[in-house]
């Protein structure tokens, strides 16, 4: 998956197109940089799908997406990360920074 797009302010809803060819809405949550690259934490919101399909995958509306995110010029290219070695790692610092939001978030009581 790899999509251009505008460069967009945090929580910007943006238009993905998937490797089947399916658009799906995403809002940007938070832009984070991880070993030396950008990447993108998006909420999927949903997709223009026939009725079919969308009654068998409304379940992945909500779902939490991260994606590699390149600048070139003034353009925000979305990749899908195609290294599970990598997405691992990714997933396990958004984890980190969840803990480490949550924890300051109780400090505040």
């Amino acid at each position: 998956m790899s999509n251009e797009a505008p460069t967009q302010p945090e929580e910007a809803m943006i238009t993905l197109e998937g490797e089947d060819g399916q658009s799906y809405t995403c809002q940007i949550l938070d832009i984070f940089d991880f070993e030396e690259q950008e990447y993108a934490l998006l909420l999927k919101m949903g997709g223009e799908k026939p009725e079919a399909a969308k009654a068998e995958e409304d379940d992945e509306d909500g779902l939490l997406v991260i994606m590699r995110l390149i600048q070139r010029d003034d353009q925000s290219i979305f990749q899908t990360i195609e290294s599970d070695e990598e997405f691992d790692k990714v997933v396990a610092h958004v984890e980190e920074l969840a803990r480490m939001s949550e924890a300051e978030g109780e400090g505040d009581d």
